[in-house]
């Protein structure tokens, strides 16, 4: 790629910004892709610009974009520490400044048949995790809403939560990033980020039952006075898997980090989102 004059590529980088923020404003999530390519082929033209026309410099300069989170997970992340096991009880819910959509999803899910349990959840350190739990009787489905905050950063999402007998958790989720750790064998999670509605997480969940073929009959009944102790039970076999697996490792004092693996682990995780969109 050659330019006839100086301030040429500064036109084609503005274009090129311009254009990726204007697709990042749609919902569609292949528009907001064809953002996230804009913002690359303008790192490219600038990487291009600023070494007097090196491909070689421009590639650089759109690799470090996937680099970053990996200087973020070596610096900050990996020196993190987090409870091995988290208590989960009790909360008095967010306010309506941030959390103004609980209301609103608590209507949707019991419009859906479910019945509020309990507000509960955990926290440590400057991670607050807040759950409002409802339980549906004749599907035998745990229902929670989420807010998760790390510092001044917070998102929701909502979760569908069936157990087997033989003590199978089968969760679909609309959880909007991938997630930090693996799942342990027993957990089979189903994530279904564009959900519309309770009512369209809710078919894709008894899709996802279908495709392990698990049958209703198959599903146990959830004692309502123990959901926290089920979400606690659930928190620790993944724990205890990923510790395993070395994704996580103890340092001591009921603590765990993330070790080099798990930092790998998390790296792939981020790019993944980052090319999803």
């Amino acid at each position: 790629m050659s330019f006839t004059t100086w301030y040429e590529p500064i036109l084609y980088i503005a274009a090129l910004v311009a254009f990726a923020f204007g697709c990042r404003s749609f919902e569609n999530r292949f528009v907001a892709k064809l953002g996230l390519i804009a913002l690359l082929a303008a790192s490219y033209v600038g990487g291009m610009f600023v070494s007097g026309g090196s491909h070689r410099v421009g590639a650089t300069a759109v690799l470090m974009w996937f680099l970053l989170p990996w200087l973020e997970i070596v610096g900050r992340v990996r020196k993190l520490r987090f409870p091995i096991k988290s208590e989960v009880k009790h909360r008095f819910p967010p306010s309506r400044e941030l959390f103004p959509d609980l209301d609103a999803l608590s209507g949707e899910a019991e419009q859906a048949g479910f019945e509020e349990i309990e507000d509960t959840g955990w926290q440590w350190d400057e991670t607050d995790h807040f759950m409002r739990l409802f339980y549906h009787k004749e599907k035998r489905l745990q229902a929670a809403i989420s807010l998760a905050q790390q510092g001044d950063y917070a998102f929701s999402y909502v979760s569908l939560t069936s157990r087997t007998h033989d003590g199978l958790t089968i969760t679909t989720s609309n959880y909007p990033f991938s997630f930090t750790m693996k799942f342990a064998p027993v957990q089979l999670v189903n994530r279904y980020a564009g959900a519309e509605s309770m009512d369209d997480l809710m078919r894709s969940h008894e899709a996802f039952l279908e495709r392990h073929h698990i049958l209703n009959d198959e599903l146990a009944e959830q004692d309502t006075a123990r959901l926290p102790g089920y979400l606690e039970r659930d928190m620790i076999s993944q724990i205890n898997h990923n510790i395993s697996v070395r994704i996580i490792e103890p340092v001591g004092n009921g603590l765990f980090r993330y070790s080099w693996r798990g930092c790998i682990f998390l790296w792939l995780q981020v790019v993944k989102d980052m090319i999803r969109v």
